[in-house]
């Protein structure tokens, strides 16, 4: 799994969720659309569906179940559901790829079948 075909897969994904949810925005989706604040890309319904869709995609594609919202994930200073490229970046870290960015201290959180 790497940093570029995650983020592309995760983009698709957003750009499918855009669609299914009817979502209208002069936002491109591309890697640092915003997921929440004000300028946010989907509504926070369609953000939970979108959070979901990401959970399948890395748990089909590459083997590795993940929960993404989790006490550790709405406890950081910066949310990880910032961009595509943060959220991406979590999803490396709780695999063990990536090095904890946001905070050391945490152990990888991946939830093997």
């Amino acid at each position: 799994m790497d940093t570029t075909s995650l983020i592309d897969s995760m983009v698709e994904l957003l750009k499918s969720s855009l669609d299914a949810h009817g979502e209208q925005h002069d936002i491109a989706a591309d890697a640092d659309a915003p997921l929440i604040g004000g300028a946010a890309v989907l509504s926070s319904l369609a953000l939970v569906s979108y959070v979901l869709d990401v959970e399948a995609h890395v748990d089909s594609e590459f083997g590795m179940p993940v929960t993404l919202v989790n006490e550790d994930a709405l406890s950081r200073s910066k949310s990880p559901f910032r961009t595509v490229r943060s959220l991406a970046e979590y999803v490396l870290e709780l695999a063990g790829v990536a090095d904890a960015k946001e905070d050391p201290g945490l152990e990888p959180r991946v939830v093997r079948a």
